[in-house]
């Protein structure tokens, strides 16, 4: 069955430009209906890839769930509020407790499999969880149905009654399934079957000069007003600087686009000029937005100290 998905350009979005190689993987993800499990370091990018393309799409709001390391496929499907039920049955005129369909709730992926539409589905940072989480998610991606396990079969009919779905939730004949994209940070290896079953791309910083000014501009035209073409270069330059440094140290979280951003953000806020700033003299207050890990701080310091000192 076609999608109906239109083609993923990746430079539509107004805070986002994703690059052509990335926004082909997208697209192909897209026309076989596999999901898309995106890497690369913090900052770059990977969950708002979800964000730019629903904008571009017109999807509406991203669904998205974060994944926890005592999560379960379930959890993302749907929710047994046990201890609400335990206190309603305190109650002995509570005839509700009898039951266990009115405590059933389909959580955000659920609702999306149930109404079978169009859409994007961010599950982010699956590494986080247990080794068997990825296949169990993915057994249920591959069906796009489930079953509620904690619903009696006996009250499938009342729990479809009252809240609109069954103990086996499926979406509509000739439904649409969700552009899906997965996030990891590689804090864990994922299983090898979870990786065959999806499609991959690797989101790195972007090392162009012209796509890193393009970045910022986007990112902040409805936010400041006047901001300089000559600040965002300077930037841009003395960040790629910054970074570099920062990549011969060997420090534990580079400063990506987001810290670019919002580092932009505020030397147009206090009107300082990008060719006053030394890489190997950074402000603390400059450290802190681009740096978010304290020994990392203290390393960057440390040799700007010694080469001071020389």
């Amino acid at each position: 069955m076609p999608h109906p998905y239109a083609t993923y350009t990746g430079q539509q979005s107004a805070g986002y430009i994703a690059a052509p190689q990335t926004a082909e993987i997208v697209n192909l993800a897209i026309h076989l209906g596999r999901p898309l499990l995106v890497e690369g370091e913090a900052g770059c990018g990977k969950t708002r890839l979800a964000g730019a393309i629903a904008e571009e799409l017109g999807l509406g709001e991203v669904i998205a769930v974060t994944v926890k390391s005592t999560s379960q496929a379930k959890d993302l499907l749907y929710r047994f509020d046990a201890l609400r039920r335990l206190q309603d049955a305190q109650d002995r005129t509570n005839t509700r407790a009898h039951h266990i369909h009115p405590y059933i709730s389909l959580e955000p992926l659920g609702r999306a499999i149930q109404q079978g539409q169009p859409g994007v589905v961010l599950i982010d940072e699956v590494d986080k969880a247990d080794i068997d989480f990825p296949n169990d998610l993915l057994d249920v991606l591959d069906r796009f149905e489930f079953d509620i396990e904690d619903l009696p079969v006996d009250e499938s009919d009342a729990c479809m009654a009252e809240r609109g779905f069954g103990r086996h939730v499926s979406g509509p004949p000739g439904g649409t399934r969700p552009i899906v994209l997965i996030t990891s940070n590689r804090e864990k290896q994922l299983p090898e079957p979870f990786l065959r079953r999806c499609l991959y791309v690797q989101l790195d910083f972007p090392t162009d000069p012209a796509m890193l000014a393009e970045i910022v501009r986007r990112n902040l035209a409805t936010q400041v007003d006047a901001l300089s073409d000559t600040l965002i270069a300077g930037a841009v330059a003395r960040f790629c600087e910054i970074r570099q440094r920062a990549h011969d140290l060997k420090l534990q979280k580079l400063p990506a686009t987001s810290e670019l951003v919002d580092w932009v953000r505020v030397l147009h806020w206090k009107g300082r000029r990008a060719e006053d700033i030394r890489p190997d003299e950074l402000a603390a207050s400059d450290q802190a937005l681009l740096f978010k890990i304290r020994d990392d701080i203290r390393r960057y310091g440390a040799r700007s100290s010694d080469e001071a000192g020389r």
